[in-house]
């Protein structure tokens, strides 16, 4: 009989091995196989009953198939409990021999050296490493150490008796594999252990706010996924390319998915990279594919060095790039060439601000697709919601059809803190409204709507709507004018519901009610704030010169608290101390401002050198206003009744038509609400600590209208506005109860 394996990935958390045949084999074997696919379970069906091969526990469970087909949840979420990853795993036991190898070598040439003994340590897997065919394996002839037979011997053994597969470790493990080998080496340690053993500490590069993340299997798996269906009906040949290809990953998944797909045409495959390494790595795996997958005149590679893949030329008849182009900011761009390069490929689509490298990778590749071609990526989520990116997606949206918007937050690439989206397109006429997939910011949310959007398109479902994550297409794109953000399907559906009720009059975008000022910028830090006590101390006759000031620990839930003042010489019509003698009688002057006087002189723009960098002239008088910090939620609003207060760290919302003292209260109130915290949700930018309540950001966002009679007249009006008054006082019980109030007469039930 013959027999149907099969590696289910599920973001590498809970990947096992399936069997759907009910041939059994030595159990040896299916050690061998979970454990060379990096993964602990072998799933094998047979007639009536389910066993569960686990290397680790090296013991085969039997459960019925009854029982697991009307629990299929709970049978799943018990293979990820006896999927946890250990240090015996084949990626993390071949970097502890590769780890030892490079301490002994030191990498002494060059980085390719170091991984060359890595390929010929695989090799030895299957032949002789003694006669090693260099040309037949793609890879450089490089000085063995004399220590080499010891590491080869270690890595036949194995673990726990498992003897690894070349062919599955380098098909199904190599992208885990050759990422970690990778990484950077900053510290060695040639130390031998008591018996002459070698050591496998080192210590390797790990940067956070690194532009350059390697591709997570997981997620490179679903891009080619999605962007080879939409190339459907495939051709005879195929042209792909990847501008920033690493190991290949994206590459040698598209191959994998081509064969598994029974295409027998021919591909050219394409790919450009700025290291060494991961060209050779390329070389590597590439050949192999073509050797042991492929015929000669089917599959045809060129991998190429290059300095900077922007400045290279492209072609313009590749029918499918895939990328993860390089994260690179503009102030991180090291050279003046890269950021002409970035600038030059963007043109005209981008005129405003500082562009990422990677926008400027998106849109050429747009340029370079074939009719009918297609483009996956993935990219930083600024690039579909930045304004300054507007024109960009306003040009690629006429080129392209959007198939997949994703956006899938910070919890994407190990040990890096990047806001990652994923997105698919199709050069052609016809356009249709995206799929939209939108998670909530949290670990391990990716991998789960990755599987159910696999589940999905077998299932045939329209959308799905889960707590921490959506996907389904709504009826209109994009959901935000110029922007190509998405939100979860409930947010999309209350949006629409909102939408009415502006139609009808009865709310109004913030901006057509107040104008959103930024605070104060003091230019110096640590030198015009004093304490709530060392402004207590000063001279009574002082005290006109400072302002209570409002920072980011100014405002907890709708109350004002105050503990700090500011140095703010400015009444109505001014600064107030016109000349520098006028110092000499002030006490904080003599001791803090004058001091440090030549530090005040070096700012940029300011009148006097004793004066803030830019104190907001609407600051000058004093009048009750509603402030927010800069950054926040429902929370970080607060009212200033005695109208005494600078803001610094936040904004003001300053009205257009003159206010009562009541607006300010009824105001407090619904922005303090659960409701609005749902419309930031949607119309905002969310960040770690909540969402961006700049002008920009918030200025869509429908509130209701105090000059509009209907509000002003209505009971809501004057029980938010009691509201309001409960919460300036510090009572943040009541915000159940605006919300309530919101909700029955302004907003759809929410």
């Amino acid at each position: 009989m013959r027999i149907t394996n099969f590696l289910c990935l599920y973001g590498g958390s809970g990947d096992f091995c399936l069997q759907t045949s009910n041939l059994i084999e030595n159990p040896d074997t299916y050690f061998g196989i979970s454990w060379s696919t990096n993964t602990k379970n072998f799933v094998i069906i047979d007639n009536d009953n389910v066993k569960i091969s686990n290397w680790f526990d090296k013991k085969i469970e039997e459960i019925p198939l009854s029982k697991i087909e009307s629990n299929s949840d709970k049978f799943y979420k018990y293979l990820i409990s006896k999927s946890y990853k250990s240090e015996s795993d084949v990626v993390p036991f071949i970097l502890d021999i590769f780890r030892k190898l490079r301490n002994v070598t030191y990498e002494k040439e060059k980085p390719t050296d170091a991984l060359n003994l890595l390929f010929q340590l695989l090799i030895s897997i299957e032949e002789d490493y003694t006669k090693i065919d260099y040309t037949k394996w793609g890879i450089e002839n490089v000085e063995l150490p004399s220590q080499f037979e010891y590491f080869v011997d270690l890595i036949k053994q194995g673990v726990k008796s498992i003897s690894p597969n070349l062919d599955l470790i380098l098909r199904h493990s190599s992208g885990s594999l050759f990422q970690e080998a990778h990484r950077e080496v900053i510290y060695f340690n040639p130390q031998r252990d008591l018996f002459g053993g070698v050591s496998s500490k080192l210590i390797v590069k790990n940067d956070a706010y690194s532009s350059i993340h390697y591709t997570p299997q997981y997620l490179a798996r679903t891009i080619v996924e999605n962007s080879l269906k939409n190339l459907l009906p495939l051709k005879e040949y195929i042209k792909i390319f990847d501008p920033s290809c690493g190991s290949s990953e994206f590459l040698i998944e598209a191959l994998k998915q081509l064969k598994n797909a029974g295409f027998d045409g021919k591909v050219k495959v394409i790919g450009w990279d700025t290291s060494e390494s991961a060209v050779s790595t390329s070389k590597f795996l590439l050949e192999y594919e073509k050797r042991t997958q492929w015929s000669n005149s089917d599959l045809e590679f060129e991998i190429k060095l290059v300095n900077d893949s922007l400045t290279e030329k492209w072609e313009s008849d590749y029918d499918l790039i895939l990328m993860n182009p390089p994260f690179i900011s503009w102030e991180l761009l090291k050279s003046r060439e890269s950021k002409d390069a970035v600038l030059e490929t963007l043109g005209s689509s981008f005129k405003n601000g500082k562009p990422n490298q990677a926008s400027a990778f998106f849109y050429k590749a747009t340029k370079s697709l074939n009719t009918g071609g297609v483009l996956g990526c993935v990219l930083p989520s600024s690039i579909f919601t930045f304004d300054s990116y507007s024109s960009l997606r306003n040009e690629i949206k006429e080129e392209l059809n959007l198939n997949i918007i994703a956006r899938l937050g910070n919890f994407v690439f190990e040990d890096a803190l990047t806001d990652v989206s994923f997105f698919v397109g199709k050069k052609e006429v016809h356009h249709t409204n995206p799929k939209l997939i939108w998670t909530k910011n949290e670990k391990g949310v990716v991998h789960n709507v990755l599987r159910d959007l696999r589940k999905m398109t077998t299932n045939n479902e329209h959308s799905i709507e889960e707590k921490s994550y959506s996907i389904y297409t709504p009826s209109d794109f994009p959901l935000i004018k110029d922007s190509w953000k998405t939100i979860s399907l409930n947010e999309n559906k209350l949006m629409k519901d909102v939408e009415r009720f502006v139609s009808a009059g009865n709310l109004n975008p913030i901006s057509e009610i107040f104008n959103i000022n930024q605070g104060a910028l003091l230019g110096v830090k640590n030198i015009f704030k004093i304490s709530l006590e060392q402004f207590e101390n000063l001279p009574k006759n002082e005290h006109k010169f400072f302002r209570p000031v409002i920072t980011n620990n100014s405002i907890k839930k709708g109350e004002l608290i105050i503990s700090e003042y500011v140095w703010f010489p400015y009444d109505k019509n001014g600064l107030i101390i016109k000349n520098e003698n006028e110092l000499n009688n002030i006490t904080f002057a003599k001791e803090v401002l004058i001091p440090n006087k030549v530090v005040l002189q070096n700012r940029k723009s300011i009148t006097e050198w004793w004066s803030l960098t830019r104190p907001r002239n609407w600051q000058f008088g004093k009048q009750i206003r509603l402030y927010s910090n800069r950054f926040g939620n429902s929370n970080s609003f607060a009212l200033d009744i005695k109208g005494n207060c600078v803001i610094e760290e936040g904004n003001a919302f300053l009205p257009k038509k003159e206010f009562e003292i009541d607006d300010y209260y009824f105001y407090l109130s619904c922005f303090t609400s659960k409701t609005f915290e749902i419309l930031l949700s949607i119309y905002s930018k969310p960040i770690m600590s909540g969402y961006d309540l700049g002008k920009i950001q918030i200025k869509d966002i429908p509130i209701p209208n105090v000059h509009s009679t209907l509000v002003k007249n209505s009971e809501a009006y004057a029980k938010l506005v009691e509201l309001g008054k409960e919460l300036e006082q510090g009572n943040s019980f009541v915000k159940q109860v605006i919300d309530d109030v919101l909700n029955s007469y302004f907003y759809p039930r929410i």
